[in-house]
């Protein structure tokens, strides 16, 4: 069998490269889950690059009226052959149409059928009769030699009782979730016989584009063998007093109260690698890039010169935007773009709202963790959920025992002052000051000084 893609962004890396031809693939959903647009354009695609396309559509609309409909989206295609039967007729009498479609495709020999819906063909007939329709149905999709996209207003639970589910080669379901603001969108394969696939809930979008599914992280463990090469803040007391810097490949969490500066140090660290020939990220859910150029600026550092000459990228998602799969997909995006090779994911807690579980986003992170060490990337996570009153030993960040290297700051209350500290809690694999040590931020950046002794 030849493995044909999807044209579906994001879809074929689920389906392990695409759909076997000659195939039938069961697209269900409730209505509104975009059932439709996701068969539409595969065949579109399809007819782009040459194939012979037919859409097979049991309704009320004229097939004027649908290519006005469709022609709203940017994928759609003029060649798309349309074909319409009346949907009351072939709930009474959907032998008719098996033989006219039989015909159809006779003729025209089309690489990709849509037959959208499926559910409503017979549903006049007795159940009995309606399954030996289906059987027939299927019989001459067998005959057909093409991808065939059947699409189902079904539940989940009506598909186990469904002689669809059984006739088909595969089936993808469609969900959603529509709170005030958002709809969270999710796509399941439940069945693929005899192929692999990327199993669990799969993030999509819908837009004038089409669709365009986020697939989950795949867990991975790292092949790159560890490097003994160090990298740091930019700060040379800074790397002195961890060792020499931290490992390259390495992760770390950079923990502290608000007003400590863990911004500062995280584009401290792209910047010092931008500087050196090795592009950074700066993923940011508070700070809109503009913010973080003036932050820079502030410190004397011209981000607008690195990003135009590709050596920093900043990628920006509020928190109430975030989705754990998009996030992932569109910051891997922008690493092979620019062959980055250090990240910076500022701040952690942006995450909160993509999971309600904490362990699911201690897993996700974890699996970033290993995608980057295998990309051979070094990275910086930074989070703020620290109280103001911790102990300073003590990080109360589900992450800290997943990273490797873990540094803490905090404002001190010191007689009438308040001090920065900083305490360099781990550093897998390397010797490093074990003091609270002072420091400061200024216009010429970040600057270390007295060890507390007495804190």
């Amino acid at each position: 069998m030849e493995i044909i893609p999807t044209g579906i962004p994001g879809l074929d890396k689920i389906l392990d490269g695409g759909i076997p031809r000659p195939s039938t693939i069961l697209i269900a959903g409730n209505p509104g889950t975009g059932r439709t647009t996701l068969g539409i354009q595969s065949l579109c695609y399809a007819s782009k690059k040459g194939e012979k396309v037919l859409y097979v559509c049991p309704t009320t609309k004229t097939e004027d009226s649908i290519r006005e409909i469709l022609s709203n989206y940017d994928f759609y295609e003029k060649d798309l052959n349309i074909r319409t039967y009346n949907i009351s007729s072939v709930e009474r009498d959907p032998l008719t149409m098996l033989v006219d479609l039989g015909n159809i495709v006779a003729s025209l020999k089309p690489d990709r059928i849509l037959i959208d819906p499926v559910t409503p063909i017979g549903f006049g007939f007795p159940e009995a009769e309606r399954r030996r329709f289906m059987y027939s149905l299927n019989s001459a999709m067998n005959d057909w030699n093409a991808i065939v996209y059947l699409t189902g207003t079904m539940e989940t639970r009506e598909m186990c009782r469904s002689v669809i589910s059984d006739i088909v080669d595969g089936v993808i379901y469609l969900s959603q979730k529509i709170d005030r603001v958002h709809t969270d969108r999710r796509l399941r394969v439940m069945k693929f016989c005899g192929m692999s696939y990327l199993s669990g809930e799969h993030f999509f979008e819908i837009s004038d584009s089409g669709v365009h599914i986020y697939p989950r992280m795949k867990p991975l463990v790292p092949e790159s063998e560890w490097s003994i090469e160090r990298v740091g803040f930019g700060v040379e007391e800074l790397e002195s007093f961890m060792g020499g810097g931290m490992f390259r490949h390495s992760s770390t969490l950079l923990a502290g109260n608000t007003g400590t500066g863990k911004t500062l140090f995280g584009l401290s660290f792209i910047v010092d690698g931008a500087r050196k020939g090795e592009p950074g990220i700066i993923s940011s859910f508070e700070e809109t890039p503009e913010e973080i150029r003036h932050y820079a600026a502030n410190l004397g550092l011209d981000f607008k010169e690195l990003e135009e000459k590709n050596l920093v990228r900043i990628q920006h998602i509020p928190p109430s935007e975030v989705n754990a799969c998009k996030h992932a997909t569109k910051l891997l995006e922008n690493i092979d773009a620019i062959g980055a090779k250090r990240v910076v994911l500022d701040d952690i807690s942006g995450l909160d709202h993509a999971f309600g579980d904490c362990s699911k986003k201690i897993d996700h992170l974890s699996n970033l963790i290993r995608i980057f060490k295998s990309k051979g990337i070094t990275s910086v996570f930074i989070s703020g959920n620290m109280a103001a009153g911790s102990d300073v030993l003590v990080s109360k960040i589900p992450i800290s025992s997943i990273v490797d290297n873990l540094i803490l700051l905090r404002n001190l209350e010191i007689g009438n002052e308040i001090k920065k500290s900083l305490y360099i809690l781990k550093m897998h694999g390397s010797n490093h000051e074990k003091r609270l040590i002072e420091y400061d931020i200024d216009s010429e950046g970040i600057h270390l000084g007295e060890f507390l002794n007495d804190m």
